[in-house]
């Protein structure tokens, strides 16, 4: 290829650049940014949808493009080799405040999904007491064996008993269900009288 080919498209895309700036539209038929909308997108950001009101015109894909052009985007945070291991001691035990405490970076959603990403899990929370000491006792075991309300159901064919939790509010305890449940988690029921 000669040296006049490239002149000759080089002095092709100045008059077509020439011509945009003229009509004040693009190729496609968009019309070009004014110093008037930039700069309102400067005021604005990060607020997108402020910035989406004041622009109708335009586009939210248009309005983030435009503001990535003039590096008013946030900076994603990158996560470090030792974030990681902070973040993996402290996950499983460590409240939601005390582990965003300590990633000021980031906001909670961010730092579950860095940590699912990585594989972390929190730790289990013991059911809630329900007042009712043999349910209570049955929930405890069920904890220590990581079984669940639905799995207590399919072994003692209670329906939804457990799951429900059906002894909640005014009704009366299914003291059938809770038999079942006793015999499933190989217990024994006893009866202590007061005196």
């Amino acid at each position: 290829m000669s040296l006049a080919y490239y002149a000759r498209n080089t002095a092709s895309a100045e008059r077509t650049r020439r011509r945009i700036r003229r009509e004040g539209v693009n190729m496609k038929g968009d019309r070009l940014w004014t110093d008037e909308e930039r700069e309102i997108v400067r005021r604005l950001a990060p607020d997108y949808d402020a910035m989406v009101k004041k622009l109708p015109h335009r586009t939210r894909i248009a309005v983030v493009s435009q503001a990535a052009k003039m590096g008013l985007r946030p900076k994603i945070h990158i996560w470090t080799a030792s974030e990681i291991s902070k973040l993996r001691k402290m996950y499983p035990t460590a409240s939601a405040e005390e582990i965003v405490s300590a990633f000021p970076h980031s906001t909670w959603v961010n730092i579950q999904q860095a940590a699912r990403y990585h594989g972390f899990r929190r730790a289990r929370k013991p059911y809630k007491r329900t007042g009712i000491e043999s349910l209570d006792d049955i929930r405890e075991k069920c904890f220590y064996h990581r079984l669940t309300m639905a799995d207590l159901d399919n072994m003692c064919k209670t329906k939804t008993y457990f799951t429900s939790m059906r002894w909640k509010g005014k009704k009366r305890v299914n003291y059938r269900a809770i038999g079942r449940a006793i015999e499933a988690l190989d217990g024994r029921l006893s009866v202590q009288w007061n005196d």
